[in-house]
Formats: C-alpha cells, sequence, structure tokens
C-alpha cells in the first residue's frame, strides 16, 4: 500500500514505491506442483503403455529368469531338480554335437542371408524403375511366399530334392549325372534349407528394400542420368549409401532369425543328432525331450544352456554388424 509523505509546502504527495531489491540468487522461480500431484499428472500416460511393460516381463524377462536358473540345474521335467552349478556350460565346451550344430547353423546362415540381400537389393532396385511394367504383378509373385504355408513350402522342396523320385534327381540323371540323396550329406542338407529360407524371406526383403528405395530423392537419380551414369552406377554411387540404414536393419533382422532356424529342418524331417542339417534350435528341441525320435533323454537344463548360448552367438553378431557399420559409416561408395 503507498504511503503518503508531507513536504515542507504542506502538501501531500504519494510516496513513489519502493522496487524490491532482487535477492543475489535471483528472482524465486514460481513454486512447483507437488511431486503426488505431478505423479497423479502422468498416472494416466503410465497406465496407457502399462500393458506392453506388463507382457514384456510376463513374456520376457521371466522365461529369462526361468532359462537361467534351469541352466544351473539338471532335470527331466518330471523327477528331481539337481543343482549343478556351471556344469551344463562346461558340458557344452565339450559336446562335439553341440559344436557340429553351431557350424551347421552359421553355415546355414552364410549360405541363405548373403546372397537373399544381394538378390533382394537389385530386384528391388529393378522393380523401382518407372520404366518397368507390370510392376505390381512382379511384386506380388515375389511376395507370395511369404504367406504361403510353411507345411506347403517343405511339401514343394520335398519333391524337389528327394531322393529317388525328386525332380532334381531326374534333370540330373537326364543329363547324365549320378543322383545326389540331399538330405543324407551335410552339404546337401544345408543347401536345400538354405534355399528353402531364401525362397520364403527373398519377396519380403524385395518389398522392405523398395520401401526404402522410395525414400531417396529422385533428383539425385536425375543428376546421375545427365552426367551419363548407367543402372550399376546409379545402384553403387547413390542406391548403396543411401540404403545403408536400411540394409544393416535387415542384417540384423536376419541375423536373428538365421542363427535361430529351426521351422525349416524340422519339417524337412531332420531328425536325430547326428544327421546333417541339425540346428542349434533342433538340438534344443532334441534335449526338451519334445521328438519322439531324438536319441538323447530330456535334460531341460541342459537346453537352457544350449539356448543361451545361442542368445551369446546372436548378440556377438548384431554387436559385430553394427560395429562394421559404424566403422565404415563415414566413408562414401563412390
Amino acid at each position: 500500500m503507498t504511503k503518503v509523505v508531507d513536504t515542507s509546502m504542506g502538501a501531500s504527495v504519494p510516496a513513489r514505491p519502493t522496487a524490491r531489491r532482487p535477492t543475489a540468487d535471483g528472482p524465486r522461480p514460481a513454486p512447483g506442483p507437488s511431486r503426488p500431484r505431478r505423479w497423479r499428472s502422468y498416472l494416466a500416460s503410465y497406465l496407457a503403455i502399462s500393458p506392453f511393460f506388463v507382457l514384456f516381463a510376463v513374456f520376457g524377462v521371466f522365461p529369462l529368469g526361468i532359462a537361467a536358473y534351469l541352466s544351473l540345474h539338471t532335470w527331466d521335467g518330471i523327477g528331481t531338480m539337481h543343482y549343478v552349478g556351471f556344469e551344463q556350460f562346461h558340458r557344452l565346451l565339450e559336446d562335439s554335437q553341440f559344436w557340429q550344430s553351431l557350424v551347421t547353423t552359421v553355415e546355414i546362415f552364410a549360405m541363405s542371408q548373403a546372397p537373399m540381400v544381394v538378390a533382394a537389393l537389385v530386384a528391388a532396385f529393378v522393380l523401382s524403375s518407372d520404366r518397368l511394367r507390370f510392376r505390381g504383378v512382379y511384386q506380388t509373385v515375389y511376395f507370395l511366399p511369404q504367406v504361403t504355408s510353411i507345411v506347403v513350402i517343405a511339401i514343394v522342396f520335398q519333391s524337389l530334392f528327394g531322393g529317388n523320385f525328386g525332380m532334381i534327381n531326374r534333370l540330373l540323371v537326364a543329363v547324365g549325372l549320378p543322383s545326389v540323396d540331399w538330405m543324407a550329406s551335410t552339404w546337401g542338407a544345408d543347401t536345400v534349407i538354405a534355399l528353402m529360407i531364401i525362397w520364403r524371406g527373398f519377396g519380403y526383403l524385395v518389398i522392405f528394400f523398395m520401401a526404402g528405395m522410395a525414400t531417396i530423392p529422385p533428383e539425385l537419380y536425375e543428376a546421375a542420368e545427365l552426367d551419363g551414369a548407367g543402372g550399376p552406377r546409379k545402384l553403387w554411387s547413390i542406391t548403396l549409401p543411401m540404403m545403408r540404414p536400411t540394409v544393416v536393419f535387415a542384417l540384423l533382422t536376419g541375423i536373428v532369425g538365421g542363427l535361430q532356424v529351426f521351422t525349416e529342418p524340422q519339417i524337412l524331417d531332420v531328425s536325430g543328432t547326428s544327421v546333417p542339417g541339425m540346428t542349434m534350435m533342433l538340438l534344443q528341441y532334441q534335449y526338451l525331450g519334445q521328438s519322439p525320435s531324438a536319441s538323447v533323454g530330456a535334460d531341460l537344463g541342459y537346453a537352457s544352456a544350449i539356448g543361451w548360448a545361442v542368445f551369446a552367438l546372436v548378440t556377438l553378431a548384431s554387436l559385430g554388424t553394427l560395429l562394421m557399420r559404424r566403422v565404415t559409416g563415414h566413408k562414401e561408395v563412390i
């Protein structure tokens, strides 16, 4: 409230309001809401995203904890569980069947993923051309195996690569070459499984890469055409550098799926622990006691140890891919 000060003339004039001096720490901020009130304001957002975390905890974190617990025990799923510590992992390192399954898994991964990514990149580049007619028909044909039943695909490949009446062997005999028992040899079984993986995943990668190429500015291709660049030059100098993040993502998803290959050898009737085509996931399936033709007894602890080995392999391969992208990310392809 303004005070009235008497002057020497006897008149009273209002005094100027005195300004409050700022403190050394500056003006004090307005008091914010209390912590309970702030928590209540965010409660609706937390509730909206809570289903994901609940499902992740139930179907992600909890199974990992159970797998870690089982890997320290030996248990057939029915009898008494016995604690053995890290003995299951020591057994893993000394198991020749596991190392053979590891080599088979890496071989199938190398034979399927690398050719599929290269072929899908080339096919996507061709299909992205505006001059190509009936592009939608080609896209449908390429993507059709992705939506086809895996059992149907397995029947087709069994008919193609059958030992006695397969179409491939009939063609080999027709040209004077000996027939091949594909599923009885290591390279034969790995080749059939790799071709089956390529047949299923090629169309998905083509559509995926086409979506990535659609984001590349067309002005770059127009400028390259003015400079006289052809199709291979545009693919090498424009498409591949601009598609690097998309290709890395495709490689990561391919690593996660390719090193856990299970469906293809299982559907192709690869059974037992000494036959060709035995991958790590199929070996784990044998020790889970789910295969009636398995020659080993059920041991859920050893199966969990195999699962952790697969997890370590996928992690190392993914980190290697990310490191390679980081090392080569600053280099331009010219």
